[in-house]
């Protein structure tokens, strides 16, 4: 069986690990050849701006998010050893994550920090891009386009709303076919994303469903009440 993740860039960022694989580029994921075409070309115009403030090393998209970022904090001093290597056989588990700077990046795509958000207020808090508006048009159909290759038997998302409002616009939610939205902060988010990574590691996936059974938790909603979005 096939699963996908996606999930909420992060704001501190890792890049000491460098490259050491033949990389991931979106023409990998997105057979539409115009459409990926379309992701990098705004991701060079994002990246070019002198707000993004640009690293110059490159690293996987999964090491440069998953060894600092707050929501991975838990994976990675726990499970990181384990979960690379699996992550990096790229035929069981596909990882994503949703990015101010690269809109939708796999976890095996070169990437370097970079500061871009699509968060409005923290865009004005921090003097960085707000890159949302940009990507309105392209990220629900580059996240349709992935999840119709990879066909994965469920999607679990991770993110605050500013990110995970990407993927409610995906025919994929629409028909809430096996598909889980955790909908809040990074923090809240960890444990949870720890628990779905346990589960995959000791292959009892069904274990997680059963304690998560709703298609759409979010940090401000009380799970007793849920009955999805």
């Amino acid at each position: 069986m096939v699963y996908l993740i996606i999930s909420a860039c992060s704001k501190r960022k890792d890049d000491t690990v460098p490259v050491n694989i033949k990389a991931t580029t979106p023409f990998d994921y997105i057979d539409n050849p115009s459409l990926a075409k379309q992701i990098i070309a705004i991701r060079d115009k994002i990246l070019h701006n002198p707000r993004a403030r640009v690293g110059r090393r490159e690293t996987l998209a999964f090491d440069l998010y998953v060894r600092a970022g707050q929501a991975y904090s838990k994976i990675f001093r726990s499970y990181y050893l384990r979960l690379k290597p699996l992550v990096l056989k790229n035929d069981r588990i596909y990882w994503f994550f949703l990015s101010g700077g690269y809109g939708i990046v796999h976890a095996l795509e070169r990437a370097v920090k970079y500061q871009a958000t699509f968060n409005e207020n923290i865009a004005k808090k921090e003097g960085i891009s707000y890159t949302a508006p940009i990507w309105e048009n392209i990220l629900p159909k580059a996240c349709d386009a992935i999840l119709s290759k990879f066909d994965p038997e469920y999607v679990y998302v991770f993110g605050s709303g500013d990110y995970t409002r990407f993927v409610k616009l995906t025919e994929r939610w629409k028909c809430r076919a096996r598909i889980k939205i955790f909908e809040g902060s990074s923090f809240w988010i960890s444990s949870i994303i720890y628990d779905l990574v346990t589960a995959i590691l000791e292959e009892n996936l069904e274990t997680f469903n059963q304690r998560y059974p709703h298609d759409f938790v979010s940090q401000n909603v009380s799970l007793t009440k849920l009955g999805g979005l």
